[in-house]
């Protein structure tokens, strides 16, 4: 099994330290690693620490350097390891001040790379690995075993978290900051904690921005299979480059939680770790005060995922019988009696099992009428092993800091103040909402008629030619025209008839381009003199299919504040369609740098559209987006172009395509439906379906880093009057192997369907998909006896080797080089 790269940082088997000063690495290095450990302490005085390195000879080969040193011994420290480069450097702020630093970074970089070495560092924290025992940093303090990793782009941050950490009792997985180089990059590290066992959540702070594609394509690989808890400080900050809005929407679209200030960070690291997660948005409040329930409802923001449960009338009769009559029972639930043991957790048992109810929120003040220790305690042992999250605020300090901790201890998230309380819920809900948006994927539906693409790039070519930067009226129109929307086009305003639907309430979808993430789209209202609001969350990235456009037009501000009310559904599904048409043409075209089209006038069938304007880049790109990947968008769009209809040789039509989400039932139906050998010459068992993990890892992908292909067929349903339904027949997929350049393949192809060329078809278009992505390799391990796979394989050109670790296994694997072209 290869080992990931950043191992050698996380899970170093060998060490090599270098200090002037006294870490805790010195007195409390683990016993695994002290047989393989060099270490050296440098003497305070610079003479004596110079003949100290001169008589250092490290030890070649070592995972990891740690180096904490005076920058003014950095260079005879680099010399002593040039003929035992480790395989990566921790470089560690010393304790004198650094007056040249960016020459040290200079230094350290140039270093690395002569000696292709990773760099965390310089100036950074270090990194804790709590269940290893490691810790690698400056700080003495060590933070408990747990299972959520932390990321910090500042190190003073970071120890403030870990601090926080162990004051609630809250154990840690990894504790990371990166420092000023950008080698061991925050997409990478990501993607490394997205597939470490000992992590289930990751929290990261943010300032600077870089790629936006790889960002966004690590966190949408990590948040698939872990919540990932995004803070970032500098909303204002004019130097850190990317909008905030827009940051918001590609955090949203990568399934990950935005979190604007510290204290909510705790709150939703706190929420994530110990609660259940919620299956939507809706909300029980039960208070012993009125009031408290009401702070909750006011702070409850207007555009959020998060709402207030309609509770059923059964559960209202159910809540009256058990807190006796008077009890409000609308949501928020309000006994007026002192609450016993059994009562809240009758009640608990109550709101929990009503179908309007995703989660709980219990808000607790101090009363001398009940016993609130028993009471807590029947909570904490009823709470963890709820159906439904159930999220606690025990108001108050002196009596009630003990219960919070004794919730704590037990499992359940317990918070001081309504307003964190109410932190925890939105992440938990956001985190719902946002995994939503990230199971969409656009693609063309049939019966949909496809972009005219070379049309429209030849009205840009145009355009280019006559060194225009702006199209005009009839050139935008035209433009807009090769993707086919559904809107009729008004007159301009020096026409006659511009007056005529001056009493119509109209919209706006205006599309800029920000520096990290490329395009994106604003749908607000319409009007000349309408700006931007960095509140409004009528944000997102392209691509869009339908149902991420209505997510849009009802997260927008002009939605909420004044469209949702009359807009008849015809004209919301037309809005839809002229978003996720605006979408694909930005996507199409990256020589677009802004679009706006204002007015859209709403009218009682149609859409009606008068101006529209669009400015185009200089010079123009020359690439086609399909070749280099869609560069210019922080999403890798669906990859139609890989759509191909084929003909088996008896003429049965076939389709081949990249798998979709919504492919999950098919594929769950096609391997059920392979038999018991075919099962477990793919999956070395004999499983008769795929785990809920493999389905979701197999069906939803991220085509920037890896490809999973189907192909399908049309058979008869006879659930369905025989009518025809698409089925899958054969499946090839790759992901990318943990030293980020080669990638390991599968592929299984139904039982019915074989003997047909249809493996060596899905290989093949797998193969060329890989070269695009530019992987070196591409591999697989197959059973010695499984001869027809091994034959295949061969006849593509892979290589078949002995797998030294199980003898009854092949490797075989296949160069991407670009000189070879031999499939």
């Amino acid at each position: 099994m290869l080992r990931h790269r950043l191992a050698a940082f996380f899970e170093p088997r060998s060490l090599c330290v270098i200090a002037d000063t006294e870490l805790p690495v010195f007195t409390h290095l683990p016993s695994y690693l002290k047989s393989s450990s060099d270490q050296l302490r440098l003497a305070d005085d610079a003479t004596q620490a110079r003949q100290q390195l001169r008589h250092f000879a490290p030890t070649p080969g070592r995972d990891l350097a740690m180096l904490c040193i005076r920058s003014s011994l950095l260079s005879a420290a680099l010399q002593q390891l040039d003929a035992a480069p480790p395989r990566a450097i921790l470089l560690l702020p010393g304790e004198h001040v650094d007056e040249a630093p960016s020459a040290t970074r200079e230094l350290i970089e140039r270093w690395c790379r002569k000696h292709n070495v990773m760099l965390l560092g310089p100036r950074a924290f270090g990194i804790y690995r709590p269940h290893l025992g490691l810790n690698l940093s400056l700080a003495s303090m060590q933070p408990r075993a747990g299972r959520i990793a932390v990321v910090s782009q500042s190190r003073m941050l970071l120890r403030s978290i870990i601090d926080w950490a162990e004051d609630v009792n809250l154990g840690l997985s990894a504790a990371v900051s990166l420092g000023e180089v950008t080698d061991v990059d925050l997409p990478e590290l990501i993607e490394y904690l997205a597939t470490d066992a000992r992590t289930d959540s990751i929290a990261l702070y943010l300032d600077k921005l870089t790629s936006g594609r790889e960002l966004i394509s690590a966190l949408r690989a990590a948040s698939s299979v872990k919540p990932v808890i995004v803070l970032r400080a500098g909303r204002a900050d004019p130097i850190l480059a990317g909008s905030d809005a827009v940051l918001d929407a590609a955090l949203r679209r990568a399934g990950a939680i935005r979190v604007n200030y510290f204290v909510e960070l705790f709150a939703a690291i706190k929420a994530m770790s110990y609660a259940r997660r919620p299956r939507g948005g809706k909300i029980a409040m039960l208070a012993n005060g009125r009031a408290s329930a009401q702070l909750v409802q006011d702070a409850i923001p207007a555009d959020s995922s998060m709402s207030m449960a309609s509770l059923t009338q059964a559960t209202a009769k159910g809540l009256s019988e058990i807190f006796g009559v008077g009890t409000l029972t609308e949501n928020p639930v309000i006994p007026y009696v002192p609450l016993t043991p059994d009562a809240l957790i009758n009640g608990l048992r109550c709101l929990v099992a009503d179908s309007q109810v995703d989660a709980v929120m219990v808000i607790l003040a101090p009363d001398e009428f009940c016993d609130m220790p028993q009471v807590v305690t029947a909570l904490a042992a009823f709470a963890p092993g709820a159906q439904k999250p159930i999220v606690t605020c025990l108001l108050g300090e002196a009596k009630m800091r003990p219960l919070r901790r004794l919730l704590d201890e037990a499992g359940m998230p317990a918070f001081r103040t309504p307003e964190t309380a109410l932190s925890a819920v939105l992440s938990l809900t956001s985190y719902h909402y946002n995994q939503q948006l990230l199971q969409q994927t656009r693609y063309v539906h049939s019966g949909q008629r496809p972009a005219e693409l070379e049309t429209a790039r030849a009205i840009l070519e145009t355009a280019c030619r006559d060194h225009a930067g702006v199209l005009t009226r009839e050139q935008c129109i035209a433009l807009v025209e090769c993707f086919h929307p559904d809107v009729r086009w008004e007159p301009d305003e020096d026409d006659e008839r511009f007056s005529a639907l001056d009493d119509v309430p109209s919209v706006m979808i205006r599309v800029s381009r920000d520096p990290v993430f490329g395009p994106w789209i604003w749908f607000g209202e319409g009007g000349h003199m309408v700006h931007f609001s960095p509140s409004d969350r009528g944000v997102d990235l392209p691509p869009l299919n339908l149902n991420l456009a209505g997510k849009l037009i009802e997260r927008s501000r002009v939605w909420r504040q004044e469209l949702q009310s009359y807009v008849e559904p015809q004209i919301l599904r037309k809005l839809q369609g002229l978003l996720e048409t605006m979408s694909e043409l930005v996507s199409e075209l990256p020589a677009i740098e802004s679009l706006e089209v204002d007015p859209i006038i709403l009218g009682y069938r149609d859409l009606h559209i008068r101006e529209i304007r669009i400015s185009l880049m200089q010079p123009l790109p020359a690439v086609i987006p399909q070749d280099n990947g869609f560069n210019h968008m922080a999403i890798y769009p669906y990859p139609t172009h890989l759509v191909q209809s084929r003909v088996f040789a008896d003429g049965t039509p076939w389709i081949l395509r990249p798998i979709r989400p919504e492919d999950a039932d098919a594929l769950q139906e096609f391997i059920r439906a392979l038999s018991e050998k075919s099962r477990y010459m793919r999956f070395v068992s004999m499983m008769r379906e795929l785990t809920p993990k493999m389905l979701t890892r197999y069906t939803y992908v991220d085509y920037h880093r890896e490809l999973a292909l189907v192909a399908t067929t049309q058979v008869p349903n006879p659930a369905n009057r025989g009518l025809p339904q698409e089925i899958i027949i054969g499946l090839a997929h790759y992901l990318r192997n943990a030293d980020g350049v080669g990638a390991e393949y599968a592929l299984v192809i139904s039982d019915e369907w074989q003997k047909r060329g249809l493996g060596t078809s899905l290989m093949q278009a797998l193969i060329a998909a890989a070269r695009q992505q530019q992987l070196a390799y591409i591999e697989g391990v197959v059973l010695s006896g499984n001869r027809p796979m091994l034959h295949l394989m061969t006849s593509l050109g892979f290589i078949n080797e002995e797998d030294h670790e199980d003898p009854s296994m092949r490797r075989v694997w296949l160069p991407l080089d670009a000189g070879d072209q031999g499939v």
